[in-house]
């Protein structure tokens, strides 16, 4: 009988099923990702990334509970962030959390698909995505619907696993996500099965040089590759670009 291969795909009858896992784990998600190292930080320096001016409108898109929608939130002192997510119970974390400190012109969450988001044409300045991209069934779809709603000289960052396609970085993931990340997120969550999707879709997901040229061939200007430091950095990086033309 002939063997069928684990896939990230085949842990769900579809990707669209991944936000009612993540609903089963919300509770406990902060906990881990607070035991892993450096997680706020390196949301924060891909927040940074993007060179915000303080005053814009930021989507972060598949904010979960909320933590790079405060990395945002802490760029924009005379501007507003609206968190997305299609996970309900990861939003009512991040509403518990946040809604009793800041008032909703400055911070709003919405749950919605983020492939199918009906945000007007160059309507907001600036994009966040964090863990994400790498989640939705049609990267070239997702993509094309982002650089859509985004203004002219908007910018765009994603905050994302991507290996390089050689068999050390993904030898160096598959040890980190099968002997530390699914058994202490298991133990800590109750549940594996997201977590073992993680581990999958990372090693699944687009290299950083088929990432960059993707978003080129969706039409962003000015895109870049940064590296996280540290034993982060041959898995996870910060994608910048830029939608031609000017900021009006």
């Amino acid at each position: 009988m002939a063997s069928t291969k684990l896939t990230a795909n085949s842990l769900f009858k579809n990707k669209s099923d991944v936000p009612f896992e993540f609903n089963r784990v919300a509770k406990k998600y902060d906990v881990a990702t607070f035991l892993s190292q450096g997680y706020q930080k390196d949301l924060q320096r891909s927040v940074d990334r993007l060179n915000l001016q303080g005053d814009e409108l930021v989507l972060d898109l598949c904010c979960g509970t909320g933590k790079s929608t405060i990395s945002c939130l802490n760029n924009l002192p005379n501007g507003k962030v609206i968190g997305i997510d299609n996970s309900e119970v990861m939003l009512n974390v991040a509403e518990e959390k946040y809604y009793h400190r800041y008032d909703r012109n400055k911070l709003e969450f919405f749950q919605k698909d983020v492939m199918e988001l009906d945000y007007d044409d160059n309507s907001v300045d600036a994009i966040f995505m964090a863990y994400g991209i790498r989640n939705m069934p049609d990267y070239s779809k997702a993509l094309r619907n982002l650089f859509r709603i985004l203004k002219p000289g908007g910018k765009i960052a994603f905050h994302e696993y991507s290996l390089n396609q050689n068999f050390i970085s993904h030898l160096y993931w598959k040890i980190l996500g099968y002997f530390v990340v699914i058994p202490v997120s298991t133990i800590i969550s109750g549940s594996s099965t997201i977590f073992k999707y993680l581990v999958k879709s990372v090693d699944e997901f687009l290299s950083p040089n088929d990432f960059t040229n993707l978003l080129c061939e969706t039409g962003f200007t000015n895109v870049k590759e940064h590296n996280m430091p540290t034993w982060r950095k041959p898995i996870l990086s910060t994608f910048t670009a830029n939608k031609p033309g000017e900021l009006k």
